[in-house]
């Protein structure tokens, strides 16, 4: 058992209407301490696939497995970050951060561990300061580490991520970057990040897979230690390998700083 990967995805599809698949035979793992990012264009699959494997949608064929177990609804082991950080306007920051805590009722948790954990998730994130303030005083950088701390309060084996980063500036997106690795290398979580950006998906994978038209169309392995330089020679040719496979996958759809819209 320990020898399985932390989540197996087997011949995966969906289709949302007859002969319009959503994504089909789609095939990876995920292991554990490991970032895998998804890679691809607006609309080619990606984030329906990872709701599926949140437990959020249902598929057609094939088979999830979480620790070698079937997986056929949300699991309190897998937190969920999406882009738009979703955080109830009439809770505090300490109360946004425990609403995962709340959500699974069979458990039986005191207030006092309640608040013990959402301490502990808000201190990874540099928000202990802010327990106190709502959601329409923060600013966006502030709004998602919120969401990150609600992710990481039930101390998930597995973080997915729907472009959790797309809508910050360049600074603060630079800094949510390095604090989740900060986090990966020190609580140990595997995590499958989607984006759009070539360059974050360097920065970040330790593989990368190229999604196009509901496929999984190509992977590199990234063997580099963290952190990581954008002029390391290494990635410099994994680069130019995405963008030439983006050139005929993504078409119109990439730009020439390697964002893919």
């Amino acid at each position: 058992m320990n020898n399985l990967p932390l989540l197996q995805i087997k011949n995966l599809s969906k289709s949302y209407k007859a002969n319009q698949p959503v994504f089909s035979n789609i095939n990876f793992d995920v292991n554990a301490h490991e970032i895998v990012c998804l890679l691809g264009a607006s609309g080619c699959g990606k984030s329906s696939l990872l709701k599926a494997l949140a437990g959020l949608h249902g598929i057609n064929e094939g088979e999830i497995l979480f620790k070698g177990k079937p997986l056929t609804k949300p699991d309190a082991s897998i937190s969920v970050v999406f882009q738009d950080p979703c955080l109830l306007p009439w809770l505090n920051v300490q109360q946004n951060a425990a609403f995962a805590l709340t959500l699974h009722s069979e458990t039986k948790i005191s207030q006092a561990d309640v608040k013990a954990k959402t301490d502990t998730a808000l201190q990874w994130v540099g928000l202990q300061h802010a327990a106190n303030v709502y959601p329409e005083q923060l600013s966006g950088g502030m709004a998602q580490r919120v969401a990150l701390a609600r992710a990481l309060v039930k101390s998930p084996d597995i973080l997915l991520m729907d472009e959790p980063f797309s809508a910050l500036d360049a600074i603060t997106r630079f800094n949510m970057q390095q604090l989740l690795l900060k986090l990966i290398a020190h609580r140990r979580h595997a995590v499958l990040l989607v984006t759009h950006d070539i360059d974050e998906a360097l920065m970040l994978g330790d593989r990368i897979m190229l999604m196009g038209d509901g496929h999984i169309v190509r992977e590199w392995q990234i063997t580099l230690p963290q952190p990581r330089a954008k002029h390391l020679h290494e990635l410099i040719e994994t680069r130019m390998a995405i963008l030439e496979e983006l050139s005929e996958v993504a078409g119109e759809h990439l730009l020439p700083s390697g964002v893919i819209t």
